[in-house]
């Protein structure tokens, strides 16, 4: 008998993303590069060798990709349809000032454009990707890479959210 066992393997092909659900993977691909970034000064391993202001340095950079995490967040809610004022309450600032600070973050014109020549190719000009230009161009890809990143970080927490969750975290749900 041939050998079986490839049947039970699913092909996993990346979604052609439309800009709502492009803008959503972008903000969670900011979200994991975070976690990443942060999970890198947990070890106390290389304390003895730090050059100085290296944890300032590193908190500095946490704080930058945080800023882009917050645009990203803006660009998802406008996305979802969530008002300039709704936003500005949120953020404790004016609609003006918001308007001042986000309005480039306004991705709405491109929601149901495909998501890859649209929304993913405004946001790779500030992808956080550890080695800049890295960002994958296909964001079906990122969110199938994403899939596979929260079931690995998953399933390390207390309580294993992975377990009960849908083995496809990201994409399931796009």
């Amino acid at each position: 008998m041939p050998n079986d066992h490839h049947r039970d393997v699913a092909l996993r092909v990346a979604p052609d993303l439309n800009g709502r659900q492009t803008a959503r993977v972008g903000y969670s691909n900011v979200a994991k590069e975070i976690a990443d970034h942060a999970a890198r000064k947990v070890t106390t391993r290389d304390d003895a060798n730090a050059a100085p202001c290296e944890f300032i340095e590193h908190a500095l950079q946490l704080k930058v990709m945080a800023a882009e995490l917050l645009y990203r967040a803006v660009t998802v809610e406008r996305m979802n349809g969530t008002s300039w004022e709704d936003i500005a309450a949120k953020m404790k600032m004016t609609v003006p000032q918001i308007l001042d600070l986000y309005r480039h973050s306004d991705l709405t014109h491109l929601a149901e454009t495909s998501g890859e020549t649209g929304v993913w190719r405004v946001l790779a000009e500030t992808c956080v990707s550890p080695i800049r230009g890295t960002c994958d161009p296909h964001p079906g890809k990122v969110a199938l890479e994403l899939d596979d990143w929260y079931a690995s970080y998953a399933s390390g927490q207390p309580g294993d959210p992975a377990g009960t969750a849908s083995p496809n975290s990201v994409t399931a749900h796009l």
